[in-house]
């Protein structure tokens, strides 16, 4: 009895520790593919910080294509109608791009058919039969001091490469002059020029609202995205 007894404990012995090494490898196990599974795997989180934002590109204005395409005839394959039919604009008066903001908000709100201030007389010139004609010699040949100040004289500056291109920013083409003005007012607030250029386009009298002049791509583009932020949509044309 007392060897089965003690054959019984070392078999319990033996079977404890072989059930204890046996946990510990599979625990060693399902560790090493937990660590494995959140290496391989992306974590969300981190994928959501490291992201970088979208950037946004504008369109190459040379790409754009002409809004009055639309308004045109439909002649042949597309082809615009017939060049007789459509006259230049003409500016309103008020609408001259060199006056002011200011000027241009306080006109619109007063009247909206102001008449343009009339330009000063020109000065008359001098009555050539009171001047004693000048001899005979001295037109003949310029003097010494002359001759220097015409050489010492500074060529005209030439304008930079590539700010002889003009762009504006139509906000559309209103077949009511009164919508036109709106749409004007409303660039106006927001700090832009804005002038309404009335056009015939196959018999149809147009007004034409357009932003600028720009001289460079980069004050059209921040102007437009102001107007594309007060859900004002603008198209690139040139004059």
């Amino acid at each position: 009895m007392a060897k089965s007894r003690k054959s019984n404990a070392s078999m319990f012995k033996g079977s404890s520790l072989f059930t204890l090494l046996f946990g510990l490898i599979l625990g060693l196990a399902i560790a090493a593919g937990v660590a494995w599974f959140v290496t391989q795997v992306p974590m969300p989180f981190t994928d959501k910080f490291s992201r970088s934002a979208p950037t946004t590109q504008l369109p190459d204005v040379r790409d754009a294509p002409d809004p009055n395409q639309a308004l045109m005839g439909r002649g042949g394959a597309g082809a615009p109608a017939d060049a007789a039919a459509v006259t230049p604009p003409q500016a309103l008066p008020g609408s001259a791009p060199g006056v002011t903001l200011q000027d241009d908000i306080g006109a619109l709100l007063t009247t909206l058919g102001a008449p343009a201030a009339s330009p000063a007389a020109p000065r008359a010139a001098p009555d050539a039969a009171t001047s004693p004609p000048a001899p005979a010699a001295n037109t003949a040949r310029p003097t010494a001091p002359a001759a220097a100040a015409g050489s010492n004289k500074a060529p005209a500056a030439k304008p930079a490469p590539g700010t002889q291109t003009t762009y504006y920013l139509q906000a559309g083409a209103f077949r009511a002059e009164a919508d036109a003005q709106a749409m004007r007012a409303r660039i106006l607030l927001l700090g832009e020029q804005a002038q309404v250029q009335p056009a015939q386009i196959n018999g149809t009298t147009l007004y034409r609202v357009r932003v600028g002049p720009y001289k460079g791509i980069d004050d059209m583009n921040r102007s437009r995205v102001t107007l594309s932020n007060a859900k004002i949509d603008t198209t690139v044309v040139k004059p």
